[in-house]
């Protein structure tokens, strides 16, 4: 049998309800606060604002760090060295910039650790003018190259092409390096200030299509895998935070294998990360980037390879004061581990 609700009763249930509803709302609320409050804060600082972190970018917009209870920031520094500056004095926890300044921090004694790559490939470019010839290294002979400011690797990359690889002193072949601020060298090499210039992406791709140059010339294959860029945190933060380290290197593999699996997801990621570029550059970027062998590892641990061809590129570019080995500056436990459970193998 049933029981027809009066009017007073009917309010009175649907006030219950509406107290059930409000209180069911609140709890989900308080619940999702609760895992807010409870994921570990991560301050996170990269160099200059470039593709190399394209991985890092893709973890944060996909999520990937909250899955691992990560609560992660990333600010930008103002130059290559400012990221280790900033985790030697506690201001931030991880650092991601050139190999380079972690082996001159331990160096001084500010010891620190290499625990993943973020770029394996030397992702950049020349570029010139239509009708410009450069076939190879040997091409810099004579010429004036527009860069930024060392120790920056567009000074110190084709320094070390060029004694290394092609067995030419800079100096002695009258290359002359124009140095400039971010931003500088597409317009050095448009009024002809430089013969040509050495740029990352998105450089490249606004140079291709926004100021009629031309990009003539690669640095990845000459030079094969290297270690361009590292993740890195101080050592003694390495030890007494474990757990969150293999956190974060598991979001980091996590976003490697996805940027394979969903390039989509890579494209999204930058054109979120550089609003202020044309569409048509960033996917023309994305493309370079994506075929260059190396640039976006497969994951993210760190081969003896790469560390020995780093360590001989700063030490010949002048960048370091004296070169450290593998074994000394790389933990790789938490990259395999990473990757085993979260990433590709390669």
């Amino acid at each position: 049998m049933t029981h027809p609700i009066s009017i007073d009763g009917r309010r009175s249930f649907l006030k219950t309800a509406g107290t059930l509803g409000a209180s069911a709302a609140f709890g989900q609320f308080m619940v999702h606060d609760a895992v807010a409050q409870t994921a570990i804060p991560i301050g996170m600082t990269t160099g200059l604002k470039l593709a190399n972190y394209g991985p890092l970018y893709v973890a944060a917009r996909q999520g990937l760090f909250e899955k691992q209870g990560l609560k992660v920031t990333i600010d930008t520094g103002g130059s290559v060295a400012e990221p280790v500056a900033i985790a030697l004095s506690g201001r931030g926890q991880f650092a991601a910039t050139g190999t380079g300044m972690a082996v001159n921090s331990t160096l001084e004694g500010g010891r620190m650790k290499v625990i993943g790559k973020l770029c394996g490939a030397l992702g950049m470019w020349v570029i010139a003018k239509p009708g410009t010839k450069f076939n190879s290294l040997n091409d810099f002979k004579g010429k004036r190259i527009a860069c930024l400011k060392f120790p920056s690797n567009s000074v110190t990359s084709p320094t070390f092409a060029m004694k290394k690889l092609a067995g030419m002193d800079p100096k002695a072949a009258g290359v002359e390096f124009v140095e400039g601020p971010p931003g500088s060298i597409i317009g050095a090499v448009r009024d002809g200030r430089a013969d040509v210039g050495v740029v990352f992406e998105w450089d490249a791709s606004i140079a291709a299509a926004q100021h009629g140059l031309q990009v003539v010339y690669g640095f990845a294959e000459p030079f094969g895998p290297i270690l361009l860029t590292s993740l890195m945190v101080k050592e003694d933060y390495l030890k007494s935070n474990a757990d969150t380290v293999q956190r974060f290197c598991n979001a980091l593999s996590a976003s490697m294998k996805l940027i394979r699996e969903q390039s989509s997801a890579y494209v999204a990621a930058m054109a979120a990360e550089f609003p202020s570029l044309d569409k048509g550059v960033v996917n023309s970027g994305c493309e370079r980037l994506l075929s260059t062998k190396g640039f976006v590892p497969l994951n993210p641990i760190v081969s003896k390879q790469e560390w020995d061809m780093m360590m001989e590129h700063d030490t010949v570019a002048g960048t370091i004061r004296k070169s450290l080995s593998f074994e000394e500056m790389v933990d790789n436990r938490f990259a395999e581990k990473a990757t085993a459970d979260f990433g590709l193998k390669g």
